[in-house]
């Protein structure tokens, strides 16, 4: 199930202009230019530096079954935001809140209940000239056997 929540997120992101734009892109972009923005996990892709930004990193933190009905899986999703500056970050950030938080996530064959944002803020890179800012959300969804 989590290839598809992560599917789900890096399509939703996809879809948005607004978003796309930010990363450089547009709706429509190949996937060999989304490869150099967007990452499905929590090791980037490519090497990251000031001229590789603005880059995104998509994972799945742990989760758990509510104990109440076995299907629902409550899960946790974190998204990483590398940009030149903090502010770049942050404003990828802010994009993605907007595409998220207090909405549900509907693809081909997934649909989530609300996302909730559990915590946002800046992190370390270690890289010079690359900044970053980390957004973590709450989302259940059901459980396909």
């Amino acid at each position: 199930m989590s290839i598809l929540l992560i599917d789900a997120i890096q399509n939703t992101h996809k879809a948005d202009a607004a978003f796309m734009a930010l990363l450089g892109l547009t709706p429509a972009a190949i996937p060999t230019d989304m490869i150099k923005r967007f990452t499905k996990g929590v090791e980037p892709e490519i090497v990251v530096t000031k001229e590789t930004v603005p880059h995104i990193c998509q994972y799945i933190i742990p989760g758990q079954f509510t104990a109440r009905n076995h299907l629902v899986f409550q899960g946790k999703f974190c998204i990483d935001f590398y940009g030149k500056t903090g502010y770049e970050a942050k404003l990828l950030f802010q994009r993605s809140f907007e595409l998220f938080h207090d909405r549900r996530i509907v693809q081909p064959g997934f649909h989530s209940f609300l996302c909730a944002l559990v915590y946002d803020g800046d992190f370390a890179t270690g890289i010079s000239g690359v900044k970053g800012y980390k957004g973590i959300y709450d989302v259940d969804y059901i459980r396909m056997n």
